[in-house]
């Protein structure tokens, strides 16, 4: 996803996030640095153990740390250290490094969706005229919102098919560059997916993102929801979500598949990944 598309970007120079946060990145921005830079995972990401298991928590070990994926700094992982992509340029201005293909959480700071609003979250590193009222309605920080869930969604995914494997072998403990490797031949497969959908049909999977049909919605809200994919002029994400579940599903072949997790109905704000910590 490109930079939003502004006559003046407070971004452009600014870099206050990118030393005041640590990053949670899903599987997709995995494979996107690695693709881009030329980078393997080691290079850029820390793997840091979890109190609580979450939405993107994978593990080595049946029963074992819950493990989440974070963009490394250069030093310690602290959150007041500069992110390990973050340029020093003249004049004390900064520039991220990646700017073009930077996780998808970054590409959505500093907005989040309220009741399916467009808002500046709160407690943001932002000046407080950054962003005026104008900027915040472009439908690029939309699209970039709706991008941040279809990631971290599809990741949910990709995650849970991994630890099925794991939970099917409960003596082994598998190590980090085996999850990394998974990582990356899903993502060459879910890129492959989305070719064949093409530019168009995915541009409406990704505008659709969580809106759910009210036939699909009823059903979720009784547990009635079936199996098979609904036609996708009704829920273009609901169908292509399926259609990612298929290709994890050939993964591990001797471990059985698991149920499609999806998000219920009702979620909005409380779904989205809380990606970045201070």
């Amino acid at each position: 996803m490109s930079a939003v598309p502004s006559a003046w970007n407070p971004c452009a120079t600014c870099g206050e996030c990118c030393r005041n946060y640590i990053v949670s990145v899903c599987g997709y921005d995995v494979w996107q640095i690695c693709a881009r830079e030329r980078l393997s995972p080691e290079r850029f990401l820390i793997v840091c153990p979890q109190d609580e298991p979450r939405r993107d928590s994978f593990f080595l070990q049946h029963g074992g740390q819950a493990y989440g994926l974070m963009l490394d700094k250069k030093g310690p992982l602290k959150a007041k250290r500069p992110c390990v992509f973050l340029m020093q340029l003249g004049g004390g201005h900064d520039r991220c490094g990646i700017y073009d293909h930077r996780p998808v959480v970054c590409q959505a700071y500093p907005m989040g969706l309220t009741q399916g609003d467009v808002t500046r979250r709160e407690g943001v590193l932002c000046p407080a005229d950054a962003w005026t009222a104008g900027e915040v309605r472009r439908p690029a920080w939309r699209r970039a919102l709706q991008r941040q869930r279809l990631c971290f969604d599809v990741y949910r995914q990709v995650v849970l098919r991994w630890n099925a494997r794991v939970s099917h072998h409960p003596g082994a403990r598998f190590a980090i560059p085996e999850y990394f490797t998974y990582l990356l031949n899903v993502y060459d497969g879910l890129a492959r997916l989305d070719g064949d959908v093409g530019p168009d049909a995915m541009s409406r999977v990704e505008a659709s993102w969580g809106v759910w049909p009210d036939a699909a919605r009823a059903a979720a809200a009784t547990g009635a929801l079936s199996t098979p994919p609904l036609r996708i002029e009704s829920a273009p994400w609901l169908s292509y979500l399926h259609r990612v579940k298929e290709i994890l599903d050939r993964f591990y072949p001797g471990v059985a598949p698991q149920p499609l997790t999806l998000p219920a109905p009702s979620d909005d704000e409380s779904r989205a990944p809380q990606a970045m910590s201070a």
